[in-house]
C-alpha cells in the first residue's frame, strides 16, 4: 500500500483543506488493516472499482471491477474505527479543516452525514466529475483537477460565532474556558451552541474539545525531540493531569497513551495517523 500526500496549491484552498492523499494498492498485496481515530477533519473519500461495507466498527473496502465510484464522508465517529483494504485499490481523499467543508456545500454538513461513514453526493455533477478525476493517470494532475472542482463549488461560510469559538478552542496558547463561559461571552445558550455544533460539525462541543486535546497530544509527541514524560505531555496537550489523558485515550482509542504512541504510524507530514494491526 502506497500513500502520497499533497498540500493544496491554491491560496484559497489552503485556508480550507489540510491536504489530499492518494492511496494505491496492487493486486498482489496482502490485506491491510488499521485503526483510524477521531479527528477535527471532515474527510471525503473516493474509491474506484471498490465495494465498501460497514459492520459495527469495521469498514471493509475491497476491489470489484464494477465501474462504480464510491464516495463517503468521514468525521462523525467518536472512537476508533477499524478499516480493512483487500485487493487493488485506488482512493483519493480530501481532508477538510474544521468547519471548512461547509464552505463547499449547498446546505449545512449535517444534511450529508447520518453515520460515521456516510454516502456523500452533494451535487448532481459530483460523482461524474469525480469519476473523470479518478481516471486521470498522473497523480499530480489528478490532484490539480480535484482542486479545480472544489474551487468551482466554493461559496464561503459565514457564521456569527462558530469560527471565533473554534479559534479559541484550538488555540494552545489560550486559557481553556468552560462551555458555560464560552456561551456567556457569545451571548448564546448552551442549547444554541450544541445545535450549531451538531449542524455544522456533527459533534458536540465537549466531543470536539476532547478530540482537540487528543490530536494535540499526538502532534506534540510526534515532534517531541526532548522525549517528555507522559505527565509533561499531558500538561502540554492541555489535559488536567496524566490520569485525564489516560482516560480520554482509552475512550477514543481503546489503548493507554504508552501503548498507543509505541504503535502509531504518522504518514506524510503527520496529517494522517493510523495504527496498523
Amino acid at each position: 500500500m502506497e500513500i502520497t500526500i499533497y498540500k493544496p496549491l491554491s491560496p484559497l484552498l489552503k485556508a480550507y483543506i489540510d491536504c489530499f492523499y492518494i492511496l494505491t494498492r496492487q493486486p498482489e498485496e496482502l490485506p491491510n488493516t488499521y485503526l483510524t481515530f477521531p479527528s477535527m477533519h471532515h474527510i471525503v473519500c473516493l474509491y474506484a472499482d471498490a465495494v465498501t461495507e460497514i459492520n459495527n466498527e469495521l469498514i471493509s473496502i475491497h476491489h470489484e471491477s464494477n465501474g462504480i465510484l464510491q464516495s463517503r464522508i468521514v468525521g462523525k465517529f467518536s472512537k476508533a474505527v477499524c478499516a480493512r483494504y483487500e485487493g487493488p485499490i485506488s482512493e483519493i481523499t480530501t481532508l477538510f479543516k474544521p468547519l471548512a467543508v461547509n464552505a463547499f456545500l449547498p446546505s449545512p454538513l449535517k444534511d450529508f452525514v447520518n453515520e460515521h461513514f456516510s454516502v456523500f453526493n452533494p451535487y448532481p455533477d459530483f460523482l461524474p466529475a469525480m469519476r473523470k478525476i479518478q481516471d486521470i493517470p498522473i497523480l499530480s494532475e489528478k490532484v490539480e483537477a480535484m482542486e479545480a472542482y472544489w474551487i468551482s463549488k466554493y461559496q464561503g461560510f459565514q457564521h456569527p460565532f462558530l469560527p471565533s469559538i473554534l479559534d479559541e478552542m484550538t488555540n494552545s496558547e489560550a486559557q481553556e474556558r468552560s462551555i458555560t463561559a464560552i456561551c456567556k461571552s457569545n451571548a448564546i445558550s448552551r442549547q444554541t451552541l450544541y445545535q450549531h455544533f451538531d449542524r455544522y460539525l456533527c459533534k458536540t462541543p465537549s466531543e470536539f474539545r476532547k478530540i482537540i486535546r487528543f490530536r494535540r497530544a499526538i502532534n506534540t509527541h510526534r515532534l517531541d525531540i526532548d522525549q517528555h514524560s507522559l505527565t509533561t505531555l499531558s500538561l502540554l496537550a492541555d489535559y488536567f493531569d496524566q490520569s485525564h489523558m489516560i482516560r480520554d485515550f482509552k475512550e477514543l482509542t481503546g489503548y493507554t497513551p504508552k501503548y498507543f504512541f509505541n504503535r502509531i504510524s504518522h504518514l506524510g507530514d503527520g496529517s494522517v495517523n493510523w495504527l496498523f494491526l
